[in-house]
């Protein structure tokens, strides 16, 4: 029997539904910034993770475009309902932006790191995702609001003061979901057909070939890139769903039109993916 040694038979990764994907993805590419942005980093980084890097971009915003066209359409007499609500979520996660500028900016404290990291981590790209269309908007702020309790970011932002601003950032938008029809279906609002599940495939394919492509980063010559693997694998490596943190988890919903990743009912083998790339071996390059 031939073996096999593609990016899905290596690489074995968390279950994943549309809105996790896209938590994830999200997190992966923050990462990424941070060591792409510093140029010795950068420099150590091969042509091939870049490849991948640009692949998972791609797959990321097809994933969100597929879940917010996916979502139902928004009747006309609820079009003044959610302009409040998007007015409102607007200003919530801008003063959410601003307390952790604020924070940032004291010289000396422990907190200023911490607001600093925070800030980086849910506004990779400031405040543009406030900007768009509503539906995509309410994709990129469910998105946020995933990163902040399935890696219990809710802790750190309490201690900077932000318990109320995360209460009403909650109840804010699961109004703003309401008045899209999407936390509370609308009556005679139309689904558009549109293939998430084929989407989350792509992400999830991307993120798999990305993770041998870093892995192969591996060098025991070069510690440094061992150290900037490792720094790209974090968030995969460290990825555990909101659900997972409960006693008695219930199944993570899903987004409309997708189901999980991975095979239902399958036992969750340790890949890769769920290993430290120091342990991986190998030189650059990858597949």
């Amino acid at each position: 029997m031939k073996r096999t040694f593609t990016a899905v038979d290596l690489v074995q990764l968390p279950k994943l539904d549309a809105p996790s994907a896209q938590a994830l993805g999200t997190e992966v590419l923050t990462a990424a910034k941070a060591v792409l942005g510093d140029r010795g980093a950068a420099r150590k980084v091969p042509e091939g993770v870049i490849e991948a890097h640009e692949d998972l971009m791609s797959a990321l915003a097809t994933l969100n475009q597929a879940v917010a066209t996916r979502l139902p359409s928004l009747p006309t007499e609820d079009t003044a309902r959610a302009k409040v609500a998007d007015v409102t979520v607007d200003a919530i996660w801008s003063g959410l932006y601003d307390v952790l500028g604020g924070w940032s900016k004291i010289p000396g404290l422990p907190e200023a790191e911490m607001a600093s990291s925070l800030r980086a981590a849910l506004f990779p790209r400031g405040l543009k995702f406030t900007q768009i269309a509503y539906k995509l908007e309410w994709a990129e702020s469910n998105t946020r609001i995933l990163m902040i309790k399935d890696n219990e970011l809710e802790t750190q932002l309490k201690r900077l003061g932000a318990g109320k601003i995360l209460e009403r950032l909650y109840e804010a938008h699961e109004a703003y979901g309401a008045a899209l029809g999407i936390t509370s279906p609308v009556e005679g609002a139309e689904v558009e057909v549109t293939n998430v599940r084929a989407a989350l495939d792509e992400l999830v394919d991307a993120l798999r070939t990305y993770v041998v492509r870093v892995s192969g980063m591996v060098s025991k010559r070069d510690p440094r890139k061992t150290e900037i693997a490792q720094q790209l694998l974090a968030p995969i490596e460290n990825w555990r769903p909101a659900a997972a943190r409960g006693k008695a988890a219930d199944a993570p919903a899903e987004a409309p039109g997708a189901e999980p990743s991975g095979e239902p009912g399958k036992a969750q083998q340790p890949g890769p993916a769920e290993a430290n790339p120091a342990d991986a071996g190998g030189e650059p390059g990858g597949p």
